[in-house]
């Protein structure tokens, strides 16, 4: 019997040592199972302060932090907010210049009563008002300042709130509507707005490139109570009538970046002669009308070829030079070159204002906008 002691104790022996290692092995297991578990809870607990973000880059080249889901959006300025409404009214919380007079008809009421929150680049701007209102995000639309990308780092950092920058000049603006519509969860309706624009912007940019500039027809645009104000040649709210093949003939030494443009004296403008001439709403259309022998010696007074551009609720050539030039395009395009821009002029309105505005204009409606595209 002596001589199975000594492997009795040996295998008791081994038996020890790999129930130590047992021990050891489920002990790493379970701290590992315990870190693991950390890591997630301290990985959802991050979720959970911080909503779900995406990196978005606007068209300063600046990486803005959005929320995956924008329901609230503010807009910088006039142009911003006509983009915005054309695509996502529902997610408008204020306007930058309220709709006001006439113009009201156009919008939904309930939007309509949101409050103003002023400009960016103006003195009406009301910081305080913006930031209690709490919006995902706030949009600037339009043609970039030299100091955009600091403005809208200055408007992030004071506000705390996403500032983002999207360009749209004539040629962008279909662009401009598929970026907005896809940071804004509605990629559909952006297409729609972007199709559209695009259609009329290549329609216009086909004719050009088949017009040799010496044979473009001359026009005048007419600003101000006195219609001696203009936006010169190269001025971002010209841009409108190069897009068209017309010749500006206001070519200044230096141009003004604003809406209301650079006075001109009568004695420059009969030098100039131009072919045509086109009064903005409320300048000199009416009193050309009635003879204002100021104006006689005007070429384009004499072969009746005056006209005062359509509004309602904005100026359908600029001012502010958003999307509303679309249409003014064709009209414009139709009006001088009739040919080549074949456009039903009451069908083309009753469609914008139906797919920008969501408003159904009357027959009725459409033909008043349009009354005063002839001097009789």
């Amino acid at each position: 019997m002596r001589i199975f002691k000594k492997p009795s104790l040996l295998i008791f022996v081994f038996m020890l040592i790999l129930a130590g290692l047992t021990g050891c092995n489920q002990s790493k297991t379970i701290n590992n199972a315990k870190e693991e578990s950390d890591a997630v809870q301290e990985e959802t607990e991050k979720k959970d302060e911080e909503p779900d973000v995406r990196i978005f880059t606007d068209s300063t080249g600046r990486e803005v932090k959005l929320p995956a889901n924008i329901t609230k959006v503010a807009p910088s300025g006039p142009l911003a907010q006509m983009v915005l409404y054309s695509i996502a009214p529902e997610k408008m919380i204020g306007w930058a210049r309220k709709p006001s007079g006439d113009t009201e008809k156009y919008y939904d009421k309930k939007i309509l009563n949101l409050p103003s929150f002023g400009m960016f680049y103006g003195d009406t701007f009301n910081l305080e008002a913006l930031m209690a209102a709490k919006p995902d995000v706030i949009i600037d639309v339009g043609e970039a300042k030299k100091t955009i990308r600091e403005d809208m780092d200055e408007i992030q950092k004071t506000t705390g709130i996403p500032t983002i920058f999207v360009e749209a000049k004539i040629d962008t603006i279909p662009e401009a509507y598929m970026t907005l519509g896809e940071i804004l969860s509605d990629e559909d309706y952006g297409k729609k707005l972007a199709d559209y624009s695009a259609e009329a912007i290549k329609t216009a940019q086909e004719f050009v490139k088949g017009k040799p500039e010496n044979e473009r027809i001359k026009i005048f645009y007419g600003i101000g109570k006195d219609g001696l104000n203009t936006n010169g040649k190269g001025s971002f709210h010209a841009e409108i009538f190069d897009f068209v093949g017309l010749d500006n003939v206001a070519v200044l030494d230096q141009v003004a970046s604003k809406g209301g443009g650079n006075e001109v004296s009568m004695e420059q403008l009969l030098l100039w002669q131009p072919d045509v001439i086109i009064f903005e709403p409320d300048s000199k259309y009416d009193d050309i009308l009635a003879g204002d022998a100021i104006w006689k010696d005007l070429k384009a007074v004499q072969e009746r070829k005056v006209y005062e551009v359509p509004v309602g609720p904005y100026n359908w050539l600029g001012f502010p030079p958003s999307v509303n030039r679309i249409l003014g395009i064709k009209w414009l395009g139709n009006l001088i070159y009739p040919e080549q821009f074949n456009y039903d002029m009451l069908k083309e309105t009753k469609e914008f204002y139906q797919l920008f505005y969501r408003y159904e204009l009357t027959d009725k409606e459409a033909t008043d906008l349009l009354s005063r595209s002839i001097l009789k």
